[in-house]
């Protein structure tokens, strides 16, 4: 072999092993790209499932317990609508637990939602009659004879009003109060709910009993069974050094409500929710949700925080939809990015846009339509 066929063997190799080496690193940044793709897309449709199953069963076991005259389920503090629950302290207080409450974030930061249901529950507007008046939380529970065979010791129950809607006060509220089983006492008809349960005082307190809960051989009152207290709260969480996703218990006893991480990744929530009242009455609603740009003008707009600056829909205590949608980026850098000038996280309803960055980025967006609003 001459010098010459050599040098012209070791060329063509060179560029053989240059050709193998650009293809298999080109195959290798499409493989990392893809990887971060499915990674953000299981973490979206995980928390995607997790949110809209809550969502969907809001209100499960609550029916009358919302009134049509209740404030709309946003602000930056509780509704004071929904059931009546002692939460154990410090401080022991009555907090009011509503189907929905949406919490807006300021000038375009992600929102929080907060759910509440009961699962278990049987469907029923009252499963037995109360046998004696309930004027306050220690009064005994005492349903109608054989009817505590239908309760469990641990599950939830709800006292409220069935003569229609009593005078108040307040004006047109049933009262559903919300206390835990303790005990069963099979002879009395007793439900027990001692203050054993982080849900039960054990004293009187406040605001827990509104008004006399009227029982006895033709009762005004009843009890529900609520089975097994579902209240949660999802958020988003930016003090790491990846955005995600939390899930909240706060349906534990103290001390055990902190967040969970539901999803990793996730950096935007954004809620929009509807009523179908346009037309007014007489015409009726029309079966459609209008959706518009007018966040001053309910008439052309049914849906709320669709748009900056938008106002909650008069009227809308128990929405008919609502709009989920989820913004996810992966969870490190991708340096193919670095040129893609518009690389951002995008804007959704009132949701503000992101600055540019080298993350991957996926967004998904369903309506669920709450079975027991």
């Amino acid at each position: 072999m001459t010098l010459v066929e050599l040098m012209v063997t070791l060329v063509v190799a060179a560029l053989v092993s240059a050709s193998a080496f650009i293809f298999f690193a080109g195959q290798r940044r499409i493989y990392d790209a893809q990887g971060k793709v499915l990674g953000v897309q299981q973490n979206l449709w995980a928390a995607m499932d997790t949110l809209s199953r809550h969502v969907r069963a809001a209100g499960t076991g609550m029916m009358g317990c919302v009134n049509g005259t209740d404030p709309p389920p946003t602000g930056t503090t509780s509704p004071q609508t929904g059931l009546r629950a002692y939460q154990a302290g410090p401080p022991g207080q009555v907090v009011r637990l509503a189907p929905l409450w949406i919490q807006d974030g300021a000038a375009g930061a992600p929102d929080a939602i907060t759910v509440v249901f009961g699962a278990g529950a049987f469907g029923s507007f009252s499963d037995a009659g109360l046998a004696a008046t309930v004027s306050r939380a220690s009064d005994p529970v005492v349903t109608a004879t054989g009817k505590s065979a239908a309760f469990r010791v641990g599950e939830f129950i709800l006292l409220l009003d069935i003569s229609g809607l009593p005078t108040g006060p307040p004006l047109g509220d049933r009262g559903c109060t919300l206390f835990q089983v303790t005990g069963i006492n099979s002879a009395g008809d007793q439900l027990l709910h001692a203050g054993t349960s982080g849900w039960n005082p054990a004293g009187d307190v406040a605001g827990l009993v509104p008004f006399d809960y009227v029982g006895g051989t033709s009762p005004k009152a009843a009890v529900r069974d609520f089975g097994t207290l579902s209240w949660v709260r999802f958020a988003i969480d930016t003090t790491g050094t990846s955005p995600r996703l939390t899930m909240a218990r706060l349906d534990g006893n103290a001390g055990s409500t902190a967040p969970q991480v539901l999803a990793d990744g996730i950096e935007d929530l954004q809620i929009a929710y509807a009523c179908d009242l346009v037309p007014a009455a007489p015409a009726g609603p029309d079966g459609i949700f209008t959706e518009g740009t007018d966040a001053a003008s309910k008439a052309t707009d049914e849906w709320t925080y669709n748009v900056a600056g938008d106002v909650p829909q008069v009227g809308c205590v128990s929405p008919q939809a609502v709009r989920l949608t989820i913004s996810a980026r992966s969870t490190e850098a991708d340096d193919n990015l670095t040129g893609a000038v518009g690389n951002a996280k995008p804007a959704s309803e009132n949701g503000a846009a992101g600055v540019k960055d080298n993350f991957r980025h996926r967004v998904l967006t369903t309506v669920v339509n709450p079975r027991n609003r």
